[in-house]
């Protein structure tokens, strides 16, 4: 069962909670302010998405707005973006009577984790938008619980999450990288490093992949199939040879400089599965990755790939939409494969 989903019709999830617990502050906050109306609006969970949902509001205009997407580049997406305050015009509504709206970051641990709107029939000063901020300290704290489980966004309805999308994935290291630094300066063993990872990654954006993380010794880089899936798998496996080759020119240049490198090797592993982006880590410090069948894959084979020579090993799926074209070894297990290079 996963948290926070009610398992009884009557029992409120915590995000259903945390939307009241919302609500009836934002009511409050109201009534202290002397303004008409109000909402609270939520990024959605996808690192790559730039809209907002309406989490909570009080009035008849956002109560209308409230199953509406606001774009990244609305105020509540300015706000959300800059961490400042910004206030305009009503953009929700034409009437006789001209409305002004103030838009705030919710603040908290130093992340925005909302942003919180309210219309009057007044110009908002900084005097104001000072008061507002205090005003809404319960209402932060309740909307960094919220997102920090982007679960609650489908729970509730604001969300649906997308289907997991499919690619290429690499993942590449080098074996024995520590003993860099065993035998040579930091500076220089640093140096190695930023001299393979900015050669491997060349060679994957030039082949029109991308790169989501930098692992220390190591990269994770997917190729979407935006040409089909065979299409992306050899331009990942051509890439991935490529690299390799690239990382046999470097330590050929450490060896002659005299550098007792000769243990040091480079691996990469392939798979084309699936995958998700997420955000992960405490609100102050979320991170975007990518989790999925596919990443555990490929770092699984980069784990399990020798460590006595370069390698460069790919599932079975990869396999078979590779094709022709390329010469293939037995892996280290029944359901991987090594390339020996193009056939």
């Amino acid at each position: 069962m996963q948290p926070g989903v009610s398992t009884n019709a009557n029992h409120p999830s915590r995000g259903q909670v945390l939307r009241k617990e919302i609500e009836v502050e934002l009511d409050a906050v109201l009534l202290r302010l002397g303004v008409t109306e109000g909402s609270v609006l939520v990024r959605a969970p996808e690192p790559s998405a730039g809209h907002l949902f309406f989490l909570a509001w009080s009035g008849e205009t956002t109560t209308g707005m409230r199953a509406t997407a606001v774009g990244r580049d609305s105020t509540a997406g300015k706000v959300s973006r800059t961490g400042k305050a910004r206030q305009e015009v009503n953009p929700y509504l034409s009437s006789q009577v001209e409305t002004r709206m103030l838009a705030i970051p919710l603040i908290v641990d130093g992340a925005v984790v909302g942003v919180a709107q309210f219309l009057g029939e007044r110009t908002f000063d900084e005097d104001d938008e000072a008061r507002v901020a205090a005003e809404c300290g319960r209402i932060a704290r309740s909307v960094a619980e919220f997102v920090r489980d982007s679960g609650n966004h489908a729970r509730l309805g604001l969300h649906s999450p997308p289907s997991p999308a499919e690619a290429a994935i690499v993942f590449c290291d080098l074996s024995a990288s520590s003993s860099l630094f065993d035998v040579l300066h930091a500076a220089d063993a640093i140096g190695c490093l930023d001299e393979y990872l900015s050669r491997t990654v060349d060679v994957v954006l030039t082949a029109g992949g991308s790169v989501d993380q930098y692992l220390g010794d190591g990269a994770l880089c997917r190729f979407l199939p935006d040409d089909g899936p065979e299409a992306a798998v050899r331009r990942a496996v051509g890439a991935a040879v490529d690299a390799t080759a690239a990382f046999r020119a470097v330590k050929e240049s450490w060896l002659a400089s005299r550098w007792e490198v000769a243990a040091v090797f480079s691996r990469i592993g392939i798979a084309y599965g699936d995958f998700r982006e997420a955000l992960i880590g405490p609100a102050r410090q979320r991170e975007p990755v990518i989790l999925g069948s596919g990443v555990h894959r490929a770092a699984e084979l980069c784990a399990t790939a020798s460590r006595r020579k370069d390698v460069v090993l790919v599932d079975r799926r990869t396999a078979d939409l590779l094709g022709d074209g390329w010469a293939l070894g037995p892996g280290p297990s029944a359901d991987s494969f090594e390339v020996l290079g193009r056939a």
